[in-house]
């Protein structure tokens, strides 16, 4: 007998998310199935009874001895509900894992990523200070040498003066000793 597995179970979500979810866990628990008339065939039964108008104990009464009548004991039903949760606990270890792998490849990678960039940004941040603190050190040099320049020239200027003056001073007087000579003598 085939059983459709949505029918057994509240399968209504809020998302697309949540729907594809219980498809995978309702497939899990299909493939899960045994031959013999188990919890799966029963809660069937079960649900039919109540759907026919059935109060729910009674219901699971007589769906629970129509099974038994096929060699379902209460220790089987238990076992085979244990049987079912180690399934879809099965299925939860999968999920696990894939979402560890996801968010070893989608989210850890992000965050080293960004890890990467926020220690470039600090390093680039720490050379631009540094380039900066090499041109404020070179704008006071630059200072100190313009200061130094207009003494400088100053010092040149007042040597040439200084030089020009004593020249013209010392050509006069041996221009003027040539004149007196050459008039004299």
């Amino acid at each position: 007998m085939t059983i459709d597995l949505r029918e057994l179970f509240d399968t209504t979500g809020d998302s697309e998310l949540f729907d594809k979810a219980m498809i995978e866990l309702l497939s899990a628990l299909n493939n899960g199935q045994t031959n013999d008339f188990d919890y799966l065939k029963l809660k069937h039964s079960y649900k039919a009874l109540v759907a026919m108008g059935m109060d729910a104990n009674t219901a699971t009464k007589s769906a629970f001895l129509t099974a038994k009548t096929m060699g379902l004991t209460k220790e089987k039903l238990l076992k085979n509900v244990q049987h079912y949760k180690t399934v879809l606990n099965k299925e939860k270890e999968k999920f696990a894992l894939a979402l560890k792998n996801q968010i070893a490849n989608n989210v850890d990678g992000k965050v080293l990523q960004i890890s990467k960039y926020n220690d470039k940004i600090t390093e680039n941040q720490n050379k631009i200070k540094q380039l900066q603190e090499d041109i404020v050190t070179m704008e006071a040099e630059i200072v100190q040498i313009e200061k130094g320049l207009d003494s400088t020239k100053k010092k040149i200027e007042d040597t040439r003066d200084q030089f020009k003056s004593a020249f013209d001073k010392l050509y006069q007087e041996i221009e003027a000793d040539g004149e007196l000579f050459n008039s004299i003598l």
